[in-house]
């Protein structure tokens, strides 16, 4: 087994695969056609069968580990993004608006009085 990726620090997923790139009886697949035990295939396309699914039983272990890389990146990221927005909340925007801007602000806020029990009615 070759080491981890430089990049990404994952295992190579790319294993060889058990199964051929073309079967020999790819002219019978999605036919009628039935072997039977005395044709002398059967074996032949157990074999291939039994083949494949170790093959996806190989990719569906892959793909479980991947998913839990992902899983583990995106968490860091959204812990990484929390961080951030933590710190940027330091800054809030109105804080940097000048002290006359606010205060007239808060001036024509005051101007008329404020019911507050207005909305019992």
């Amino acid at each position: 087994m070759s080491p981890e990726c430089p990049h990404c620090g994952l295992p190579p997923t790319k294993k060889p695969r058990r199964i051929p790139t073309h079967s020999s009886y790819e002219t019978h697949l999605e036919t009628n056609i039935a072997f039977t035990a005395r044709d002398g295939v059967r074996v032949d396309i157990v074999t291939l069968v039994a083949d494949a699914e170790a093959d996806i039983a190989d990719l569906n272990r892959s793909i479980e580990k991947l998913e839990t890389s992902l899983a583990a990146a995106k968490k860091e990221r959204d812990e990484t993004i929390a961080f951030r927005d933590a710190h940027l909340a330091l800054f809030p925007p109105i804080h940097q608006l000048p002290a006359e801007v606010l205060l007239e602000i808060f001036h024509l806020t005051f101007q008329k009085p404020y019911n507050v029990f207005a909305f019992i009615a």
